[in-house]
Formats: structure tokens, sequence, C-alpha cells
């Protein structure tokens, strides 16, 4: 079971500020490779150092083929692409190689992994919710 915290939020875009109060997930903790690991070799017949390597070897290589301009698709996992941009020029020329730069790592999730979005049930946590 997932866990959510209720958050107000305030709307000043019309005449009268509106308040609502939405649901928003927490996270209930980090699983790192290490615990990727252990889990996959319980489901293969791969060793948990095996697991642990090709983890780390496919960072490393989806990392590479990113850099090179690629995008990188795994199979019910989903899509890695990279977002770049630059600033606004007067001409075509002034927009040089050096003036665009990488701006983050995009995921478009797969449509099996999508799929467990409706799978996911939530109860609201204890925890203070903190205003964002």
């Amino acid at each position: 079971m997932s866990l959510y915290v209720v958050r107000q939020k305030v709307d000043k875009s019309g005449k009268e500020e509106k308040v609502s109060y939405h649901g928003v997930p927490v996270t209930s903790g980090q699983v790192g490779v290490d615990e990727l690991a252990q889990d996959i070799c319980e489901r293969c017949s791969l060793t948990e150092a095996d697991v642990y390597a090709a983890v780390i070897a496919l960072g490393d290589v989806m990392q590479a083929y990113l850099m090179k301009g690629n995008t990188v698709y795994l199979k019910d996992i989903g899509l890695f692409s990279v977002s770049a941009g630059s600033e606004g020029y007067e001409t075509p020329d002034e927009c040089t190689p050096s003036k665009v730069k990488a701006q983050r790592v995009c995921f478009k999730a797969d449509k099996k992994m999508r799929g467990i979005l409706p799978k996911i049930k939530y109860q609201r946590s204890n925890r203070a919710a903190t205003k964002k």
C-alpha cells in the first residue's frame, strides 16, 4: 500500500483566492542496486554479483549511448532520452554548438510499466504534510 499526505494549494489566478486540498504521494523509501540485485537473483539463475555487475554496466552503457545522441529503450520499462536547448538568437549562425546545453535525462514509461498505475492503492500517512 502506498502512502499519501494532504496538501493545501491556493489558486490566486482569479479575483478571489481559492483554497483546495490535494492528496500527494509520499515516498516509502529508496531501493538501491544492492536490493535490486538481491531481488532479481531470487527470480532467475544469475548470482547476486552477476546481477549487480549487469546493472552497473547497464548504467554505464546507457550513459555512453545517451551522450552520442541516442535514445535508450528498455522493454517493459521505458524510453530514456536527453533534452537540450539554448537561448534564443536573432540569426541561425549565432546558435553555435557551444550554446546548446543538455538539460535533463527524460524518461517515458513503457505501456507495461504504466499498467501498474490503476493497481496502486493509497492510504493516508500519519506524517504531517510539508508545504510546497
